[in-house]
């Protein structure tokens, strides 16, 4: 089973088993495709900024130049929400369009109910480890 067999193929089961409109799984597995592109940017910026000796005064100065003296929270919104919707929108267009949902939804339907049990630890345990990394890259 594939990382994005196990994405779509479990969300779409899960709404399925509660009577909900499985459609909606494609939504909700481009949505989290698309936090798991933008956490995995955020890692390679955080190594970046760890990693590579003045970075960061680059990339403050870069930011710095566009948004003014803004506060973080405001400068971190303007460029995450953005980002979050481009991002969306390209999975959107490529490995979460209708077509490849059927396909990717067809697939795991194929597995046994053993397999298909699987699906939600393939998914969840990239995530969070993804997610681990990038708060350990900004507590370091």
């Amino acid at each position: 089973m594939t990382f994005l067999e196990a994405l779509y193929g479990s969300q779409y089961e899960e709404i399925q088993q509660r009577g909900g409109d499985g459609s909606k799984a494609r939504f909700n597995g481009n949505l989290l495709l698309s936090v798991m592109v933008l956490l995995w940017i955020i890692a390679v910026l955080l190594a970046a900024i760890k990693g590579v000796p003045g970075f960061d005064e680059q990339l403050t100065r870069f930011i710095r130049s566009i948004f003014g003296y803004s506060s973080g929270k405001t400068i971190g919104r303007l460029l995450a929400l953005p980002a979050l919707f481009l991002i969306y929108w390209v999975v959107q267009r490529t490995t979460g369009s209708e077509q490849q949902f059927k396909l990717k939804v067809d697939a795991f339907s194929a597995y046994p109910e053993a397999t298909r049990k699987q699906g939600n630890r393939k998914i969840l345990i990239p995530f969070f480890v993804l997610l681990g990394f990038v708060i350990l890259l900004v507590l370091l």
